[in-house]
């Protein structure tokens, strides 16, 4: 079975829904992601994750985190996090990397791994990659 790509912010929330095991966007819509810093990110902070992953991923260097803070709004905490490309490789044509994102907010966190590759139109998008 193939698999289609899927946008980062999905891909991430599959990721902490479904402890990394996420391979279909069906399996997003039979999982809750309450009880997950992801799932509890309001449009806003999910927008600004977004542009930290995407800028990383077209400049960060592999092996090197990057920190990302979402401050404290009103009743809503504060969200530390690191991101981290871990790898950069060529499949079926394609730039991936494979990126680490850690997040915490208050007693909630969450540590997701996974492949992102680069479309023709500038996007990443999730996919799994062939092993080296």
């Amino acid at each position: 079975m193939s698999r289609k790509p899927i946008p980062v912010l999905m891909a991430l929330a599959l990721c902490a829904a479904l402890g990394g095991r996420a391979t279909s966007v069906e399996a997003y819509f039979e999982h809750p992601l309450s009880g997950t810093v992801i799932g509890s990110m309001n449009k806003a902070e999910k927008d600004e994750l977004l542009r930290a992953i995407n800028t990383l991923l077209d400049n960060g260097k592999d092996r090197t985190a990057a920190p990302w803070n979402y401050p404290a709004k009103g009743s809503r905490k504060e969200i530390k996090g690191t991101l981290t490309p871990l790898k950069t490789k060529t499949d079926q044509g394609q730039s991936c990397r494979q990126l680490n994102v850690r997040l915490q907010r208050a007693q909630q966190s969450g540590n997701w791994t996974g492949w992102f590759c680069k479309q023709s139109d500038g996007r990443w998008l999730s996919r799994s990659v062939s092993r080296d």
